[in-house]
């Protein structure tokens, strides 16, 4: 009688657990919107003890499940346009062509440079940004935020474009890319951060399903972690609108720095691994 008892609170504990990892991952997403697979997955393999297909998997619906949780806010304020659909055909065009001018091996060996020009593209944004803090930390409450006008939209598109491009020969997800590059090219950082979110919706919802099949995720796990990155997506979103323009430059650049760090030093990790285990291949062989 005690043995279901304590599987059952093990399990309720592990699943509170999950859910406050979600929600933590979610959260970042919906105020920054990073790409975060290449994060959690070292999180989920060797933390959460998943087989790297299943913990590949569990990353998706992270970051599906926070796209729309974010969304569902994001919404409320910025409406759906219709050139979204045409960005998302740009931002894939340019995303295949990006994957198929480089190989594998050549694309892991330019990644953590670019990691290293993101940290610094982080800083430059907390610097720029840090000076308007003195007119306010929060969105006043007549600050609409309007969308681009027509003209705009094809600067957003040239983003779409160069994010795609870039994010293709490297590897590295939309968010990292697009959102500098928006804010550089003079569109408002809410409606950069709107247009991200939307632009990795649908390619979060293909991995999802994509590896899905291919590992076995437990959809009780899963679902723990799912529900925790819809709620962090929510809070997350409410958070960046509540922000004034300048306060969500400075919390992207911070993320930025500390995502990119992070996700460089991974990389960094994940090509010693490899490269031991090729010469321990060719040792064997000899």
């Amino acid at each position: 009688m005690s043995q279901p008892r304590s599987d059952w609170l093990f399990g309720t504990l592990r699943g509170l657990a999950l859910l406050v990892l979600g929600w933590t991952f979610g959260a970042l997403y919906g105020l920054s919107s990073l790409g975060l697979h290449s994060l959690f997955l070292p999180i989920g393999s060797m933390l959460l003890g998943l087989p790297l297909p299943r913990a590949s998997t569990a990353g998706w619906i992270l970051i599906c499940c926070a796209c729309v949780g974010a969304l569902v806010v994001l919404v409320q304020q910025i409406p759906f346009h219709p050139f979204i659909l045409a960005i998302w055909g740009i931002y894939i065009a340019a995303g295949l062509t990006g994957n198929g001018l480089l190989s594998r091996r050549r694309r892991s060996v330019l990644q953590p440079y670019l990691l290293l020009v993101l940290i610094a593209v982080g800083a430059g944004m907390v610097w720029q940004a840090y000076p308007t803090l003195a007119e306010g930390v929060f969105r006043g409450t007549d600050d609409r935020i309007v969308l681009p006008s027509q003209r705009a939209w094809w600067t957003v598109s040239a983003g779409a474009l160069l994010a795609g491009l870039l994010g293709g020969i490297t590897g590295l997800g939309g968010g990292y890319l697009l959102v500098p590059a928006l804010v550089l090219m003079r569109i408002a950082p809410h409606v950069a951060l709107w247009a991200s979110i939307w632009l990795m919706l649908p390619l979060a919802l293909v991995s999802t399903l994509v590896t899905a099949r291919r590992s076995s995720p437990s959809w009780l796990q899963e679902g723990w972690l799912g529900a925790g990155a819809f709620l962090g997506g929510v809070a997350g979103a409410t958070w960046a609108l509540s922000f004034s323009a300048g306060m969500l430059v400075v919390c992207f650049g911070v993320a930025l720095m500390v995502v990119a760090g992070i996700t460089w030093r991974v990389v960094g990790l994940v090509a010693k691994a490899t490269s031991r285990e090729d010469d321990s291949g060719r040792t064997g062989k000899r």
